[in-house]
């Protein structure tokens, strides 16, 4: 039997303490001062390695569709082979809170979430290093964003959106809290070239021909201005592993759910809260799901949690299918709000059972409700589990939640071998409380005036003693690339030819620093084969007078594009260098070129003593 001792202290702080803090965010919010439960960098978030410090931070505060979207043919074949589990074991606590129920105590437990939307390419690519492991493949590495947007330029959440080919559907779906809905054509299995794209709320339409070889993210315009449901209805879903020794994280759901209900009720704009549960456990247990369908009645959810026990298991794998399936389909969701699930599990699927729905079939359902599966895992789970709840959040436009104990580096927390090692540089740690208050906030921010403020991630290089002004910006920049590539919503490999464009001075007085550190940024895309393939030196000033143009001009994009298409490449990096009272400031782009799309973005505080 997997024991699951480290999930007592995510479920207690995802259900506890995590509200009682959104809870003093929201007060002091209401008074005008800085909520608590706002997202700022921790010092254990910084990664550093010689001069370079990776901030991984930001500025502060900075109804079912009309059509179900296909489900794959048939039962996807899964392929690989099973890794073994590890586990941990760490324990929490409990301290009495009002009327005999208790909350979880201080815990210094941290968690990491890997948004493998925001870093696409990454995460194509961890899906092809790791496809040994058993899994439904289901191919994602082509995507299109399209974002619904109405008359003022707002999302428009729950749109129908259908995406054509002539006369053949090829998917179909509601729209998420910040308008978006997402294909994948090569999941399609056709040839298609273009599709017509429409989307529908109430008499609102429109439709535009997206290309395949056009933009990865395009917009739909509605005439009218969105409608919102007031009070907004907000579907809360909990898709709970109840085998082996569960029974302390079942407890502390039962001691914190009123506290949740208090933090949820107080966000703005106020939403109708619902709570809904589906328990699962495996073949030969007392049950394999049971379900507990949505109630806005605080008590009578509270009853039902006391009903629950954890008993059963014996292997690893759980049937974390059924649990799904009866999760997206045999609840009942709301239909003109927010509806998210998480999913908390330390266990991998039984894919050995053949279940003609399988959990790719759930996620793709999911999607086409606009029902978003954030999925937790703690430590012990094995690859295979990660792959496929990763899969499930990926496909739903949620994220992977993962939690650290004394990691260094990528699972900075805890133990070697407890939590997900394949989240790249790129992923934030966080309390796990702050990082689910934050998502449930953010969803409920796009449905307001005043939307949330996406981080602004940075990198920073200081001047140090023991290492040169060279080797502190090489490695800057190996880690700039790689997070450029990383974050690339169109796939790159080694075979995409790049090229570097000289960096344009923001300010007066760069010249020669931009000419420096674009002479580093190159050498550095130069040994890192495995980001770009870089194209031959060409003479860049005769492209600029055959284009009769500037240096100055090389920040717009479509000019670059054009650079870039008499250079041979597919896509160029460049950046715009600024001074700001201490630091150089460097904006760093990552553009296609066929399309003059910014892929990807990102920027760098340096230290003047690095410059010229």
């Amino acid at each position: 039997m997997r024991y699951k001792n480290l999930f007592r202290a995510a479920v207690a702080l995802v259900l506890g303490t995590a509200v009682s803090l959104a809870f003093l965010g929201c007060a002091s919010s209401a008074s005008g001062a800085k909520p608590d439960s706002a997202y700022r960098p921790a010092e254990a978030d910084a990664l550093s390695d010689g001069g370079v410090s990776i901030s991984i931070g930001s500025y502060e505060d900075s109804a079912e569709a009309s059509k179900a979207a296909p489900s794959p043919a048939g039962a996807p074949v899964p392929g690989g082979l099973p890794a073994s589990p590890g586990s941990v074991s760490p324990s929490g606590t409990a301290s009495t809170y009002g009327s005999g129920r208790s909350t979880p105590s201080a815990s210094g437990l941290k968690a990491g979430y890997s948004d493998d939307n925001e870093q696409f390419n990454y995460f194509v690519e961890f899906l092809q290093k790791y496809s040994q492991v058993e899994h439904y493949p289901y191919d994602i590495s082509e995507r299109i964003t399209v974002k619904v947007l109405d008359s003022a330029g707002k999302s428009v959440s729950n749109a129908a959106v259908t995406v054509q080919a002539g006369s053949t559907t090829r998917a179909s779906g509601l729209s998420y809290a910040n308008g978006e809905f997402r294909f994948f054509p090569s999941a399609f299995g056709s040839q298609d070239q273009s599709w017509t794209v429409s989307a529908q709320a109430g008499k609102a339409e429109a439709q535009i021909t997206v290309s395949r070889d056009g933009p990865r993210s395009v917009e739909i315009r509605l005439a009218a201005p969105r409608s919102i449901a007031s009070p907004v209805p907000l579907d809360v879903l909990f898709i709970m592993d109840t085998t082996g020794s569960m029974g302390e994280e079942i407890e502390r759901l039962r001691d914190t759910i009123a506290i949740i209900y208090a933090n949820l009720n107080a966000l703005k704009p106020r939403p109708l809260v619902r709570f809904g549960l589906v328990l699962y456990k495996d073949r030969g247990d007392s049950y394999i799901t049971e379900l507990h369908q949505f109630t806005q009645d605080l008590g009578a959810f509270q009853k039902i949690l006391d009903g629950v026990y954890a008993t059963g298991g014996g292997d690893g794998p759980e049937d974390l299918e059924s649990a799904l399936d009866a999760g997206v389909n045999k609840m009942n969701w709301n239909k003109d709000g927010i509806r998210l699930a998480f999913v908390v599990t330390d266990a991998e699927a039984h894919l050995d059972y053949g279940r003609d729905y399988t959990y790719i079939h759930a996620a793709n359902d999911a999607r086409a409700k606009a029902i978003k599966l954030y999925t937790i895992g703690t430590g012990g789970l094995p690859l295979e589990g990660e792959y496929l709840l990763r899969q499930v959040s990926q496909l739903t436009s949620a994220r992977y939640i993962f939690l650290t104990y004394g990691e260094k580096d990528e699972s900075s927390g805890g133990t070697v071998g407890s939590v997900s090692h394949h989240t790249g540089s790129n992923f934030t740690t966080d309390k796990l409380e702050a990082i689910i208050i934050r998502f449930v906030k953010d969803e409920v921010a796009f449905l307001s005036d005043t939307p949330p403020v996406i981080d602004e991630s940075f990198f920073t290089a200081d001047s140090i003693d023991s290492e040169t002004r060279d080797a502190t910006l090489d490695k800057l920049f190996a880690q700039a690339l790689g997070n450029l590539a990383d974050y690339s919503t169109f796939k790159v490999d080694p075979s995409t030819l790049a090229a570097v464009i000289p960096m344009v001075p923001g300010s007066e007085g760069l010249s020669s620093t931009a000419e420096y550190f674009t002479a580093r940024l190159n050498l550095a895309a130069a040994v890192e084969p495995r980001r770009f393939k870089l194209v031959e030196r060409v003479n860049l000033q005769a492209i600029l007078e055959e284009l009769e143009l500037q240096m100055s001009g090389l920040t717009d994009e479509a000019t670059v594009a054009k650079v870039g298409k008499l250079m041979g490449a597919q896509v160029l990096i460049t950046g715009t260098l600024y001074k700001r009272e201490e630091r150089y400031e460097l904006f760093l782009k990552l553009v296609r070129v066929s399309t003059a799309e910014v892929l990807a973005v990102t920027r760098a505080k340096i230290d003047l003593n690095l410059g010229l």
